[in-house]
């Protein structure tokens, strides 16, 4: 080992701990390698173990964690965690404490399942029998039994990744989830294959291929898929206790293999499509494959709630889950706007500019056997219907239907949520327009990774209505500055 590499504090910290149980003491204080020192408290024997660790600064030693541990935590878990405080510490202890935004902890998070709970604040995150806590600079971790697990403190200038990276852990050490994953490697024969624990269960282990890129003399994976299947054969033989999961791409092909134990409620994991990356402002971002468990709890929203009077009065709905759209497409966000789709419409009185005649069925005196419908004289607030002005009826998952209320309207429309296959993956929700507040209210239970588009096309319809409200004003009658360019100065259609 180099002189500049720190060594690890792990077998130090360890030593400490049993000395400090050994000889029943109260408090001890000892000095780590790379300057940390650690102080532990016990009050009674075989009570929770209290542990503070700082670290070194340029004012002098500068506290990062307080650790609160109960006695049934084994000694080397212990001291590993405490390691691993000491490896993602800030760089800085001493320049203040700092709350890393819970919201960029989640989406750094590479183990468990990050969700929320009502009416409590912070972020939960599920991994298996284990669940972690954060609430401002608190990490608390359970095991199932209250009273089992630990607690940290965070102090100094901890950021989210830093704080991600612990969560991870931490969680992986109480619940010793590298286990599964060592013993299949000791099993396998050398080949190229990695076995790595799993991302959602400590009781669960994945066998992947060495090299994840794409094989080009082989696109669809066969031959991955043919060896992992080797692999199987292989681990089933030396292990019958053990259960097997392929994991199907789209294309058909296996990409990696799960092993559970076959006496534990491990969840199977199924293909869900996700949110590969943010886009810039004004895209919807990318989509790709990847494997989750049925069950997984909805991810966070730390959207800031809004004000009362901003709340959604209408009673809006958002589908349970994504829908195959077999002719859509992924519109984006770019330079477009709605128009008004040509139908039997006109201009009426009040904040939604568009009526229809109210009918009444009469005989047709030409032929007695069938029946007109004759104006009552009397209008109504037409529902219509909206399409992007970029081509002519090319975008069948971009309809929106219009209903309106009174000052208000509810906009029913399709968010793209990505492709599986060959088919588009759409969402169904309803947005609230509020013609005389001029805004766009949006349901409380939107998954925050459709929020934006969300947003931006609900502002593009409230544009449309206002700009039929401006040509209404103006004395039109019907509708013409709101319609797509090819259908201006057309007879309107009599259908919806």
């Amino acid at each position: 080992m180099y002189e500049s590499e720190p060594v690890p504090p792990t077998h130090a910290i360890s030593d400490m701990i049993l000395k400090h149980r050994l000889h029943s003491r109260d408090r001890t204080r000892v000095d780590l390698p790379g300057g940390y020192r650690l102080t532990l408290r016990t009050h009674d024997l075989h009570g929770p173990l209290r542990a503070a660790l700082a670290a070194p600064s340029p004012t002098g030693h500068a506290r990062i964690c307080t650790a609160h541990i109960s006695a049934e935590t084994p000694t080397p878990i212990t001291s590993r965690i405490l390691a691993a405080v000491t490896r993602y510490a800030p760089v800085r202890p001493d320049a203040g404490d700092v709350r890393p935004p819970l919201a960029a902890v989640a989406r750094l998070l590479a183990t468990g399942a990050a969700f929320q709970r009502p009416g409590v604040p912070g972020l939960f995150v599920q991994f298996g029998h284990a669940e972690a806590w954060l609430d401002g600079r608190r990490l608390g971790v359970t095991l199932g039994p209250p009273g089992s697990g630990l607690s940290l403190v965070l102090s100094g200038p901890w950021d989210a990744p830093s704080t991600a990276r612990l969560t991870a852990a931490v969680l992986r050490e109480l619940t010793d989830a590298g286990q599964l994953a060592g013993e299949a490697a000791a099993i396998l024969e050398p080949g190229p294959w990695q076995v790595v624990s799993d991302q959602w269960h400590p009781d669960a282990a994945l066998v992947l291929p060495a090299d994840l890129r794409p094989d080009p003399e082989d696109p669809l994976g066969r031959r991955i898929s043919r060896a992992l299947q080797q692999v199987q054969i292989q681990l089933r033989a030396a292990r019958a206790d053990w259960d097997f999961q392929e994991l199907i791409s789209v294309e058909g092909s296996a990409v990696a293999l799960r092993i559970t134990p076959r006496d534990r409620a491990v969840p199977r994991l199924v293909r869900a499509v996700v949110r590969a990356a943010a886009g810039g402002l004004g895209e919807m971002g990318d989509t790709c494959t990847t494997f989750a468990p049925a069950d997984l709890p909805a991810p966070p929203d730390f959207t800031p709630a809004p004000p009362p009077n901003e709340a959604p009065s209408l009673d809006l709905h958002v589908a349970p889950k994504n829908t195959n759209y077999s002719w859509g497409v992924a519109l984006g966000l770019g330079d477009w706007a709605y128009v008004l789709e040509p139908q039997a419409v006109f201009y009426g009185p009040g904040w939604y500019p568009f009526h229809e005649h109210v009918t009444r069925r009469e005989p047709d005196p030409t032929a007695p056997l069938n029946t007109l419908d004759v104006p009552t004289g009397r209008t109504v607030p037409a529902r219509v219907r909206l399409s992007p002005d970029v081509e002519n009826r090319a975008w069948g998952n971009e309809y929106v239907q219009l209903t309106p209320v009174d000052h208000r309207v509810e906009a029913r429309l399709n968010l793209y949520a990505g492709r599986e296959h060959a088919h588009a993956l759409v969402r169904t929700v309803t947005l609230e327009i509020d013609l005389r507040a001029k805004r766009v209210l949006l349901p409380a239970q939107l998954p925050p990774s459709l929020r934006h588009q969300a947003q931006v096309k609900g502002r593009r319809i409230l544009d449309l209505l206002l700009a039929a409200r401006r040509e209404r004003r103006r004395g039109a009658r019907q509708p013409q500055a709101v319609l797509a360019p090819w259908d201006r100065g057309k007879p309107p259609s009599t259908g919806t």
